[in-house]
C-alpha cells in the first residue's frame, strides 16, 4: 500500500511540474505587463502635477479675463442706459410733434372748410384765412 501512496505523490508531483512549465510563458508575459505597468506609474505622479500646474495656470487666466470683462460691462452699462434713455426721449418727441401736426391738420382742415362754408372768394377769402390761421395759432400756444 505504500507503493500505491507513492505512485499518487508521484503523480501529484507530475501534474505540478506539468502545470509550472505549462504556466511559465503566460506568468513571463504577466511579468513583463506589471513591469510596464510599473513604468507606466512612475511617470504617473510627475505627469500629473504637470497637468495640475498647467490647469492652475489656466483657471487663474481664465478668472483675470472674467474680472477684466466684468470691468469693461460696467463701463459699457452706463452708455447702453443713456442710449435708452436718449431713444426714449426721441420717442416722446416724435409722438408730440406727431400729435401737434395731427391737430394743426385737424386746424388748418376746419379753416379750409369754414372759407369754403362762408364762400369767400379771392383777395377777402384769404384775409379771412390768414385771420382764422392767426387766431388758431393764438389757440395753439395756449395749449403747450
Amino acid at each position: 500500500m505504500d507503493w500505491v501512496l507513492g505512485i499518487g505523490v508521484l503523480l501529484i508531483g507530475i501534474a505540478l511540474i506539468i502545470v509550472a512549465v505549462v504556466l511559465i510563458k503566460p506568468l513571463g508575459k504577466l511579468t513583463e505587463v506589471l513591469e510596464s505597468v510599473k513604468k507606466t506609474t512612475d511617470t504617473m505622479p510627475a505627469t500629473v502635477a504637470d497637468i495640475t500646474g498647467q490647469t492652475q495656470q489656466i483657471l487663474h487666466t481664465s478668472n483675470e479675463t472674467i474680472s477684466n470683462v466684468n470691468k469693461q460691462v460696467a463701463e459699457v452699462t452706463p452708455v447702453f442706459q443713456i442710449v435708452g434713455d436718449v431713444g426714449e426721449a426721441s420717442r416722446e418727441v416724435t409722438t408730440a410733434a406727431l400729435d401737434r401736426s395731427v391737430r394743426l391738420k385737424e386746424r388748418v382742415g376746419n379753416a379750409s372748410e369754414f372759407v369754403q362754408e362762408k364762400e369767400y372768394k379771392g383777395l377777402y377769402g384769404l384775409v379771412t384765412l390768414v385771420f382764422y390761421l392767426m387766431q388758431q395759432k393764438k389757440e395753439l400756444k395756449r395749449f403747450k
